[in-house]
């Protein structure tokens, strides 16, 4: 230190020595608790506007996560609903057949349409609890309750799957719908309007065809899109956040390096600067003896 006096009460060598001793030791401090954490920005201390951006893109993340978490469920409605509209058509196929071979009343003999209109009977009542007993997360989805939610603003409303709703056909007489057809109904196939059952069956298994084909065009057009979308705006987001809040191992560890090497030296200079002033006794020796 040029210009400094060299004296014993007040060791300035020893004073700077410490002051970087101590400054090594804080770093080293952050550093440690970086590597332990895998943070580099864990508080305020660490970098005000890094802590604020940060923060910032977590709730960013968390909030595309739970969209896309959102959506991965609104896929798995779909699906279950898709399955159960899936076996409703097919049980409305066989209805349909049973009809039309029933309106055949030369070639079939009255026990045989009796034995369609029970047949009959049993698809409806099969249809009926396939629409009471479709459930996600004990939410019902075919009762006529269910919205599902494609993006803000814009629903699809699934209609209900009950035989006494399907089908719904108009006649110059009266309206009709898929519980008509029953045995007790105008339209069973016994004593009823066979060719009125028709159109009615083929009514009611063209409104489940549409409504499959609305909610796979949903799935396919809209949700998966957006699924992917978040994918990648959550992997973009992430690692945005990990390059402003986690800790760079190589740095650190290279930091860590360089600090233990300074420590050491400023150990043995804090020495040095301490002993010093014992050197004062050898200027006093040849006047004290």
């Amino acid at each position: 230190m040029s210009g400094q006096p060299f004296g014993i009460n007040t060791n300035v060598s020893s004073l700077v020595a410490n002051a970087t001793l101590n400054a090594n030791r804080d770093r080293q401090n952050t550093i440690f608790r970086s590597l332990a954490t895998g943070l580099a920005i864990s508080r305020g201390v660490d970098g005000p506007a890094a802590l604020i951006s940060s923060q910032s893109l977590m709730a960013s993340l968390r909030v595309l996560e739970a969209e896309s978490l959102s959506i991965q469920r609104t896929n798995a409605v779909v699906a279950v609903a898709d399955g159960a509209l899936g076996e409703v058509s097919n049980l409305l196929g066989e209805a349909e057949s049973l009809a039309v071979a029933t309106a055949n009343t030369a070639g079939l003999s009255a026990s045989e349409r009796e034995a369609n209109q029970i047949e009959l009977d049993s698809i409806l009542r099969t249809v009926d609890r396939i629409g009471r007993t479709t459930y996600f997360n004990g939410s019902p989805l075919l009762d006529g309750s269910l919205s599902v939610n494609l993006s803000r603003g814009d629903t699809l409303n699934v209609q209900s799957i009950s035989s006494s709703d399907l089908g719904q056909t108009t006649t110059s007489t009266a309206t009709f719908t898929l519980a008509d057809t029953g045995s007790s109904g105008d339209l069973n196939l016994v004593s009823g309007d066979v060719a009125t059952a028709q159109d009615v069956i083929s009514a009611a298994r063209t409104e489940v065809d549409t409504l499959r084909g609305e909610l796979g065009s949903a799935a396919r057009f809209v949700l998966e899109p957006r699924l992917r979308s978040l994918s990648v705006a959550i992997a973009n987001t992430a690692s945005a956040t990990s390059i402003v809040r986690d800790t760079d191992f190589a740095s650190a560890t290279s930091d860590l390096t360089r600090l233990s090497i300074l420590t050491d030296t400023g150990l043995r200079a804090a020495m040095i600067a301490n002993t010093s002033p014992s050197r004062v006794l050898g200027l006093l020796t040849p006047v004290l003896f």
